[in-house]
């Protein structure tokens, strides 16, 4: 390699790598983006903060109702930390209780889990005394966090004046909860829109024009030499069905791990040392006809071909070549390699969309046998019939091995498997903390409207409607969730660009994308609360009143 100028560099990677795609473009196995992970737990993270935000609004709001409790324990000697201590202790104990009931959910829910992840977690983990010591470590946290502010504000009322009933729920309490509502709402509709810009960018995945044809293909694939020698007799028998249309082998197709080889090749005169690369697939002379791949200029091959390639239109580019011109050039790949390109052929995405295309050429192997993956091009509307068929060819053929086979479109849409998931994933992850927002809005709201209970009697003593009700309880809390909107837009739009900065080709961000994750926020508020507000709104004032 020296001599021609090429250089490679070998490097070590951790055994604990193997398994994420940490900066290395091919994998023996099948990989997982570290970036999924952190948005998991990202995910479980804005969900616990979102509880947490519950328990401190609803801590706040029901201050009140513990106000005397508060000067009485003050009166008997109870010092600010006694009450600090208290209020965190009870705290405490219901983040215990929580993960206490949801252990057994847990395992109640792991084949569903399970399902949505397409993953095989089982409850042995819990072996691990590392995952018992993150739970502890999980109550603690939540259980400070939730507590922390609920704690300090009950502790400083103060004992004559709550004592005298002279307790008033302080102003800058109340904005606290407003600001914990708007920012509960933003989470919810960061993650709504995170559904919406996921799907819109697999729907753009599974409608982009590949260049290539990947409906009714079969694939099957052959790892023994007694299998690869009788080959061409069973790709003969195939071509014989009605159903075929086309039968090619290679040693890859679209939808497969990365491309393994590639060639440093450039025209008379050049050399290796500045050479572009160009990733190399070994087909037989029927691999563009099978896959519907377009000739740009030049001829596809013929089974006589020696030593001719066919180039995609990005090669040409990388080569300085017109792609209309290109046929009849010749490549070098070193000294004693050279190549003839006999046709162009049009950029199709034999990897996933998340790659621009590369170079590519297609090399011509005149002993198809050699090649391990057969594509079969069918026209064939009842499939289980064809399957028949060939499944008679293959016992025929290959006695004793068993027969499988796949779809090219399933084997393409495996390759965003990670975002098909992440989809799942999110759906559930956003209901719930949906769910647990709107039980947090529901609860304030049922606090506001026990609050103005003899307000909402009066207005109806003086002529107000149910309507007219309806809408002054139900304002305050819209208004939030309209607030919660205008500053979730950007932190959406910036977060999900950076998820599409994955993806080389990808959907185009629009406004009603978050105009539609707005419009679901503001319906689930007023659905929520609607119950409250109906129900205050229609009360009979002579029971809200009968106190006065």
């Amino acid at each position: 390699m020296k001599e021609v100028g090429m250089t490679k560099q070998l490097h070590l990677q951790s055994a604990g790598l193997i398994h994420t795609t940490a900066g290395y473009t091919n994998e023996i196995t099948k990989t997982v983006n570290p970036s999924f992970l952190v948005v998991l737990l990202l995910i479980a993270a804005l969900i616990q903060v979102i509880a947490c935000i519950n328990f401190m609004n609803l801590s706040t709001a029901r201050a009140s109702r513990r106000a005397k409790e508060v000067g009485v324990r003050k009166v008997i000697g109870a010092g600010r930390k006694d009450l600090v201590g208290q209020f965190l202790g009870e705290s405490l104990l219901l983040s215990l209780a929580g993960v206490l009931v949801a252990l057994p959910l847990l395992a109640l829910a792991m084949p569903y889990l399970n399902q949505i992840t397409q993953t095989d977690v089982q409850l042995s983990l819990f072996a691990d005394y590392r995952l018992w010591a993150m739970l502890a470590g999980l109550v603690m946290v939540t259980g400070l966090v939730a507590g922390s502010y609920p704690a300090f504000y009950l502790s400083a009322f103060q004992a004559i004046k709550v004592i005298k009933g002279n307790f008033i729920n302080h102003i800058s309490v109340a904005d606290l909860r407003r600001s914990l509502v708007v920012f509960q709402f933003v989470l919810s509709i960061v993650l709504i829109t995170g559904i919406i810009v996921i799907y819109s960018q697999l729907n753009y995945l599974k409608s982009k024009d590949l260049g290539f044809e990947k409906d009714q293909k079969l694939i099957f694939s052959f790892q023994s030499n007694e299998a690869l020698s009788k080959l061409p007799a069973f790709m003969n028998d195939l071509r014989e069905l009605a159903e075929v249309k086309a039968v090619s082998n290679a040693d890859n197709y679209p939808g497969q791990f990365a491309v393994l080889r590639n060639r440093y090749l450039y025209l008379a005169g050049g050399n290796a040392a500045t050479a572009p690369s160009a990733e190399t697939m070994r087909t037989d002379a029927y691999y563009a006809k099978t896959l519907g791949i377009q000739l740009v200029s030049g001829r596809d091959f013929r089974l006589q071909d020696s030593s001719k390639v066919l180039v995609n239109e990005t090669l040409c580019t990388k080569l300085g070549l017109d792609p209309a011109t290109a046929a009849g050039r010749r490549l070098y790949a070193g000294d004693e390699e050279m190549y003839e390109i006999a046709g162009v052929i049009k950029d199709f995405n034999y990897n996933s969309l998340r790659e621009k295309v590369k170079p590519l050429v297609l090399m011509h192997e005149p002993d198809g046998s050699r090649l391990p993956n057969l594509i079969v091009a069918t026209n064939s509307r009842n499939y289980q019939a064809m399957l028949e068929k060939v499944e008679t060819l293959w016992q025929k053929n290959f006695p004793g091995l068993p027969f499988e086979y796949a779809f090219l479109d399933s084997e393409v849409q495996a390759q965003y498997e990670t975002e098909i998931t992440l989809s799942r994933i999110i759906n559930s992850f956003t209901l719930v903390a949906i769910l647990i927002s709107s039980l947090g809005l529901f609860g304030l709201a049922a606090f506001s409207v026990e609050q103005r209970t003899k307000e909402m009697g009066v207005r109806k003593v003086l002529g107000a409607s149910v309507f007219h009700l309806t809408t002054l309880l139900s304002k305050d809390f819209l208004g939030l969730v309209v607030v919660a909107v205008v500053i979730a837009t950007p932190v959406s739009w910036w977060a999900t660009n950076q998820w599409l900065q994955n993806f080389a080709y990808k959907t185009a961000i629009s406004w009603w994308m978050f105009a539609v994750a707005g419009l679901i926020a503001i319906f689930i508020a007023l659905l929520t609360i609607s119950f409250q507000t109906i129900k205050a709104a229609m009360a009979n004032p002579v029971k809200s009143l009968r106190t006065e």
